[in-house]
């Protein structure tokens, strides 16, 4: 990604990352603190973002990072607050629920090439090889598919929800995109 482009995305997300921090927050001057310490982060470590497709979830995660610092100077010895500590069971619950509804429905619209090459490796955790033998394919063939159509799904899910992710990249929390048309 070239230096005008990271600067085009980033100015594109720095409304919609204001807006996530104000949520997490007291007041409006303290996100504005909080926004400007994250962009400030984000283009001192610009040399660390590995995939330019990934910008979004990598400067969500900044600020999320931000956020709990923030929070850890103010009171050192009081939990963090419920929104930003770590998700409890049922919020892991639900969101797990809803990632398999929005997965499933979309796997339901990929073309059959790919569909059910990762339905069996995803929902019936098949092994690659077997589904090869299951469908009559090569090997070679069954995991272009697969990665194909996790590819696919990967960018209907991000169409229709912005995820955040945990340092692991195991999804976390969605926020839907569209009011319409969108299982998450």
């Amino acid at each position: 990604m070239s230096g005008a482009q990271f600067d085009h995305a980033v100015t594109e997300l720095a409304a919609r990352l204001r807006g996530f921090i104000r949520r997490r927050v007291r007041d409006d001057a303290t996100a504005d603190d909080l926004a400007q310490e994250t962009l400030l982060k984000v283009y001192r470590s610009r040399s660390a973002l590995r995939d330019g497709q990934r910008l979004e979830a990598w400067l969500f995660r900044i600020a999320r990072t931000t956020l709990i610092d923030f929070y850890r100077r103010q009171r050192p010895r009081e939990e963090l607050p419920a929104n930003l500590a770590d998700p409890g069971r049922d919020e892991v619950d639900e969101v797990t629920a809803a990632m398999s509804r929005s997965l499933r429905r979309f796997l339901r619209e990929l073309p059959e090439a790919y569909r059910e090459p990762v339905r069996l490796a995803e929902l019936e955790g098949l092994p690659l090889a077997k589904i090869a033998l299951r469908l009559d394919l090569s090997l070679t063939a069954v995991k272009s598919r697969v990665r194909r159509g996790r590819a696919m799904l990967r960018r209907k899910l991000q169409e229709c929800c912005r995820l955040e992710f945990d340092r692991l990249g195991k999804i976390i929390g969605f926020e839907s995109r569209r009011a319409q048309d969108c299982s998450c």
